[in-house]
């Protein structure tokens, strides 16, 4: 019995000798393993410093072990890690959970996911990564490699990957078309394949994945109808379908997706009437179904939805007027319907929207009056666009003290009146554009006060006065837009608003140029006239800088001041009465792409300064009375005639004239100083010439009749004979 008790002691020893022997082993393995991985990237930040022989394993950075100290997760996101994901941590045979997102891997994707049967999860999003889509475990959960250079097409074989819940492969290359084998993946609860260039129709298959909570498919070129089948993922939350070829109605199944939240069909093809059956989603939090044909009226059903915050139906041909149903819903907080046939006037009862942070009807038909309390019924209106209407009378005086208007746009409609000085109260309005109406009165000095204003345009009023030099210490502190054209203003240029534009001085080193002025649900945009046409900026640059005072009754000289705005990109000072020479200071706005002084009264010479502005794509000199030379060379030499017409002593390329080597236009005196406008000592010497040669012709003719009366004018005859025979040889030579 002793004896037994022994032995199987030994063999029990044995046993567990063995075994930590095996696990020693595979412990060293999975240590080659990852040091091969390490040796194959590159770590500037040193995370992986402490990956060597000396520390053990489990205490590795990155690195989590499970009960026996087996490695099971690889978290190594956003550690700014880049060269080549080497394939040896897919070998490690416990490995569940592989995040490497958000880093600097390049190279072309492995394809052999299939041999990591323990691989749960993983996430190799926001890389640099190539290649095609790979092969994966059975046992993968989770799979996500958005957001790299993938190409190819997506293998039917992804729909053996039969324990899949969320398959992310968007903002690839992928093209083709989306196989219809995933609707074997009965168990995925995420598909998104947006921002690639898949083609052809939605696969009605997929609607046999009732388990599905999201589908994303936006920004690609499907086309074809939207399966009806879709109706049957009563599961579903998010459907997006945006920026596609989708064509055909709404399908009315969707109303059977009750637990719907946000619905995403907008910039594609689909037509007909909003189905009924829409407004019976509950849950519906977000609707956009902007930039498609729709067309009716929006129903009062609207006001089913009574967990809505977004309605966006902008660019479509709806009509009639705006439902006051929509007054009615508590959690509204942004509308746009922009740019369809809407009619009508707005209700006051749109000021019950206590949430509401967006209001954008503007491209439409709508009319009367705006309602005073748009002014002031809601701390939390940021996005006010009434353009492009028809509303008349006068802009409210009712914006309070707690305004929170940020963006204001009731540019071209029939509004009379000044600017209310109530709106000196909005203290974070960064836009403000009420060009195209028929405001009058001076400039509203008041809105130089403003912290926070950065684009400005009154342009097409009826406003008057002189611009005088602004009392606030600091006036405008942020405007970097400004549009005054088509009003009436006299008087000089502001030499002291001008010098104090600082954020006009210096934008490109304050600023990133990929930074755009926007609110948290909105892209600010303005119209602009640039190098002759109307442009509209849909996206403004935080380093745009612009003025345009152009077709005013602005005269004396351009302040040199002027050439402190380095950051301008356009300057646009026309069809004024503006005197004295371009100012050499000129020369210093080298990032100004288009300048128009035409139809002023300029003189003097063309600065060679202005050689400097090495941007300047379009240049508008005409109709001045500019002398000399044109410079030569850079972009000078890229302009046209019509750059300069209108100047009658301007004189070498692209002109016909040619210059002295003195740099001198050959011309008479006289010429030059009509150039210079002196018509009235143009005149003297031609009264001077006249008279002369009227008393000459009758004291000629007093002398002539009393020697020809007295005997024949021996000595005349003579004379004449000579000079006429010496005229005659002169002429022949030629």
């Amino acid at each position: 019995m002793l004896y037994k008790t022994a032995t199987a002691h030994k063999l029990l020893f044995m046993f567990m000798f063995l075994l930590i022997l095996n696990f020693s082993l595979s412990q060293g393995d999975e240590l080659q393993l990852l040091l091969s991985f390490k040796s194959s990237i590159n770590d500037p930040s040193g995370f992986l410093s402490n990956w060597n022989s000396s520390t053990p394993l489990c205490m590795w950075h990155g690195i989590t072990c499970n009960n026996f100290s087996r490695i099971k997760v690889i978290e190594l996101t956003e550690k700014n890690i880049s060269w080549t994901i080497s394939s040896s941590i897919f070998h490690l045979s416990e490995i569940e959970f592989i995040n490497l997102s958000i880093n600097q891997f390049s190279g072309q994707i492995f394809n052999d996911l299939v041999s990591s049967v323990s691989l749960r999860y993983l996430n190799l999003s926001c890389n640099n990564l190539t290649g095609t889509i790979p092969n994966c475990s059975i046992s993968l959960e989770i799979l996500d490699l958005s957001r790299n250079m993938l190409f190819g097409k997506i293998p039917p074989q992804i729909g053996q990957c039969s324990n899949l819940k969320e398959l992310d492969l968007g903002g690839n290359n992928l093209a083709g078309r989306i196989p219809s084998s995933i609707s074997n993946i009965s168990n995925l609860l995420m598909l998104s394949l947006d921002r690639n260039e898949l083609i052809g129709k939605i696969p009605r298959a997929l609607g046999k994945l009732k388990s599905l909570k999201g589908i994303y498919f936006g920004n690609n070129y499907l086309s074809g109808k939207i399966p009806q089948e879709f109706g049957n993922l009563t599961n579903i939350k998010n459907l997006y379908l945006h920026n596609n070829n989708l064509n055909g109605q709404i399908p009315s199944s969707l109303g059977n997706l009750t637990n719907l939240q946000y619905l995403y069909l907008y910039r594609n093809m689909l037509t007909g009437l909003l189905p009924k059956s829409l407004f019976g989603l509950k849950k519906l939090i977000h609707l956009d179904l902007s930039e498609n044909h729709l067309f009716g009226e929006i129903p009062e059903l609207i006001i089913e939805l009574q967990s809505l915050e977004g309605l966006q139906l902008v660019s479509n041909d709806f009509t009639g007027k705006i439902p006051n149903a929509l007054t009615s819903l508590p959690y509204l907080r942004r509308i746009a319907i922009y740019s369809n046939n809407l009619i009508g006037e707005i209700s006051s009862l749109i000021c019950n929207l206590s949430s509401i942070e967006v209001i954008d009807l503007g491209d439409n038909s709508l009319n009367g009056t705006i309602p005073p309390c748009l002014g002031n019924f809601s701390k939390g209106l940021s996005i006010l666009d009434l353009h492009m209407n028809s509303f008349h009378g006068t802009i409210p005086e009712t914006f309070g003290k707690d305004c929170g208007l940020r963006y204001l746009n009731f540019k071209e409609n029939k509004l009379e009146g000044s600017l209310p000085r109530s709106m000196a109260n909005c203290r974070n309005l960064e836009l403000m554009d009420f060009g195209g109406n028929k405001l009058n009165g001076t400039f509203p000095y008041w809105l130089d006060t403003l912290p926070e204003l950065q684009v400005l345009v009154l342009q097409s009023n009826k406003l008057c006065g002189v611009l005088q030099s602004s009392k606030t210490i600091h006036p405008f502190p942020k405007l970097r837009i400004l549009d005054l054209a088509n009003n009436e203003f006299a008087g000089p240029l502001p030499e002291g608003i001008i010098k104090n534009m600082k954020a006009m001085m210096n934008l490109n080193e304050q600023q990133s140029s990929l930074q755009y002025m926007q609110g948290e649900y909105y892209n600010y945009y303005v119209n602009l006239i640039v190098k002759g046409f109307c442009v509209i900026y849909f996206h403004i640059s935080k380093t745009f800088a612009s003025i345009d005072l152009s077709n005013n009754n602005f005269h004396g000289e351009i302040p040199s001041v002027i050439g402190k705005l380095s950051s301008l990109r356009g300057l646009n000072l026309s069809y004024n009465s503006l005197s004295g020479h371009i100012p050499t200071s000129m020369g210093n706005l080298t990032n100004l792409e288009w300048l128009d002084l035409s139809s002023n009264k300029l003189t003097g010479q063309i600065p060679d300064e202005l050689k400097d502005m090495t941007f300047l794509a379009c240049l508008n000199l005409s109709h001045n009375r500019l002398i000399g030379p044109i410079p030569q060379g850079q972009q000078f030499s890229t302009f046209e005639n019509g750059s300069y017409e209108g100047n009658m002593a301007l004189c070498g390329f692209p002109l016909s004239k040619a210059c002295n080597n003195d740099g001198r236009k050959r011309s008479s005196p006289s010429f030059l100083k009509e150039a210079d406008d002196s018509e009235t000592k143009i005149s003297f010497g031609w009264n001077v010439v006249l008279m002369g040669y009227g008393c000459g012709l009758i004291f000629g003719v007093i002398i002539g009749y009393v020697t020809f009366r007295n005997g024949e004018p021996k000595w005349f005859v003579t004379l004449y004979r000579v000079k006429y025979h010496r005229k005659g040889r002169r002429c022949s030579r030629n």
